[in-house]
């Protein structure tokens, strides 16, 4: 798909300037000491054993971890390398280096690194290659080139590694803005391609088309009369979803686009335009703060910049926000409408009713209360397919989703420097319900979950008790389970709090449709080691080991008896 001129022309001036450099300061180049060494080293291993059933994991695991930071007169080079006895392996890259040195107000960006120029364009897509950030003044100028994608050839031994295959992708795309006191404009300029010639050959029964992509988006904010601004993102997409297809043929199939670009653009079947607006109208004040947003994206609108794009929806929020008693009380609201099916070419539209509230209250530092409340609600209109054989019109089919969501905890502080304690209460309920227009009664669902903890600590002994009580049930539609248990847990610090000591027991009882289940006691220990050397008496040597034993108690039939045991060992040096 040819790029419009101007476009291109500005994507390949901007796109020189993806300097490969590599994020440390080299503006204190001779300031720090010559040559400088840090990092970390980390060992693993872990072991397990199990009487009674198949073991559910290999018997024993080492792991290998470490990073190392060589700092040469100010610049610096990280490095960090993995490695364990299990064996994985990837289509796309997992292990990658990245250097992002800084100069001023001039910062690079090479090998592998992920950047941003809007949600619409390039959104987080981690790339090899280079590229650079400019904040020369007031402006702001970001520009990148490299590789999105490695090609991956179809594996003819391997069926299901077929679905993975994938044609070398580069991309470049640039970004320049201005910034003045809060008020600011800018333009984001992103293009990929699929190199055709990157896979030797493709598979009929896994087809894959190379793609080709160019998307622009022009930002903007400002601020009136003090205390008001507005904002907005416009964003246009053109899409090739086939690069190798025959010009006249894709003309002769007319096609639809987005419904504020329709007729402006010429499209067809493989080469399509579509776009997106964010806008925003708000009011900032001292305790008062009020937000009205509309989003809305095209059906099919797709940027190669990302991995995972929501389109085909329409979004109307309103988010008012309260500040009162000097902070202590803080309310927040969010009330939207969402709705998809914009070009009315699916069967079904939903529409669907957004709405939260967020309340904190902190009266004294012994308190603090949290509560939240949501309440979304969906409508779908169902349209079945007419049959060709009668002309009599099928009556739509309306769906009502309902989804409600309560949390809420309490925290109050109890003693004194010494003897501190906590009691916390912690609870949510959700209820969620179906009802169609055939359905005499709705489908309901509920889930419940209280959680209930008292701490003790002791600081002269450094040793700290807690209790802990948890319930769940969960009713659905033909189930209903539930889990419930206490804990025990004492923690206790020894040689000038080198040594720590934990050991915890918790008994989990768990049932389904009034059958029980098998209770679980589950009993862990935890040392860990981390001595003080050197006169600045740091810990650079951390030993930790930790041990649990699982006993799971015979329950029904299809529940026999078992009993887990896991042991780790690890060790890290810092330095």
């Amino acid at each position: 798909m040819p790029a419009p001129n101007p476009l291109r022309l500005l994507c390949a001036l901007l796109g020189c300037l993806s300097l490969s450099a590599a994020a440390q300061d080299i503006g204190q180049l001779g300031v720090k000491k010559g040559v400088t060494l840090n990092g970390s080293l980390n060992l693993s291993t872990i072991g397990y054993r199990v009487w009674g059933i198949e073991q559910r994991r290999d018997p024993f695991n080492w792991f290998a971890t470490g990073n190392l930071n060589v700092n040469l007169f100010g610049y610096s080079v990280p490095l960090s390398f993995s490695y364990s006895n299990a064996n994985t392996s990837f289509s796309q890259p997992f292990n990658q280096f990245s250097f992002t040195p800084q100069y001023k107000w001039v910062r690079t960006y090479v090998g592998y690194s992920a950047m941003t120029f809007s949600n619409y364009t390039l959104n987080g897509h981690v790339f090899l290659g280079g590229g650079v950030e400019l904040t020369p003044g007031k402006w702001r100028i970001t520009a990148m080139y490299g590789r999105l994608r490695k090609a991956v050839p179809y594996d003819l031994t391997d069926s299901l590694q077929n679905t993975q295959a994938s044609y070398k992708r580069m991309g470049y795309g640039v970004k320049v803005g201005y910034d003045h006191n809060g008020d600011n404009i800018g333009m984001s300029v992103f293009t990929a391609k699929d190199d055709v010639n990157s896979l030797p050959f493709t598979l009929p029964e896994y087809p894959l088309a190379p793609q080709q992509n160019i998307a622009v988006s022009l930002t903007g904010r400002k601020k009136f009369l003090q205390r008001f601004f507005v904002e907005g993102e416009y964003a246009i997409s053109a899409l090739n979803n086939d690069i190798r297809a025959n010009t006249a043929e894709a003309d002769s199939v007319p096609r639809k686009g987005s419904n504020l670009i329709n007729g402006l653009l010429p499209q067809n079947s493989t080469q399509r335009y579509f776009d997106a607006v964010n806008a925003g109208l708000g009011y900032q004040g001292n305790w008062f703060t009020l937000q009205l947003r509309y989003e809305r994206v095209a059906p099919e609108y797709q940027t190669l910049g990302a991995y995972f794009f929501n389109n085909d929806l329409r979004n109307i929020t309103i988010a008012p926000m309260f500040r009162l008693l000097k902070g202590r009380l803080n309310v927040a609201a969010n009330v939207g409408l969402q709705q998809n099916n914009l070009d009315e070419a699916r069967e079904s539209t939903s529409k669907r009713t957004v709405g939260s509230l967020n309340i904190t209250f902190a009266p004294s530092e012994k308190w603090n209360f949290t509560t939240a409340y949501s309440n979304f609600t969906s409508f779908t209109n169902q349209r079945p397919l007419p049959d060709p054989l009668f002309n009599n019109q099928l009556d739509t089919l309306n769906f009502y989703q309902v989804s409600e969501t309560f949390t809420g905890s309490a925290i109050r502080m109890l003693g004194g420097q010494k003897n501190p304690q906590t009691i916390m209460l912690t609870g949510s309920y959700q209820q969620a319900s179906n009802k169609a227009t055939f359905q005499p009664q709705a489908e309901l669902s509920d889930f419940l979950s209280l959680n209930v903890a008292y701490s003790y600590a002791y600081t002269p002994s450094n040793l700290t008790l807690a209790v802990a009580g948890n319930y769940y049930t969960n009713n659905a539609v033909g189930i209903q389970s539930s889990f419930w248990g206490p804990t025990l847990s004492a923690t206790k610090a020894f040689f000038d709090k080198t040594l720590r000591c934990s050991l915890s027991s918790s008994y989990n009882q768990t049932s389904g449709n009034n059958i029980r289940s098998g209770p679980v006691l589950n009993n862990r220990l935890n040392l860990t080691y981390a001595p003080k050397t050197g006169s600045s008496q740091t810990q650079r040597h951390n030993f930790s080991l930790g041990v649990s034993a699982l006993r799971r108690f015979a329950g029904t039939e299809t529940q026999p008896a078992f009993t887990e045991l896991t042991g780790t060992f690890n060790y890290s040096y810092s330095f």
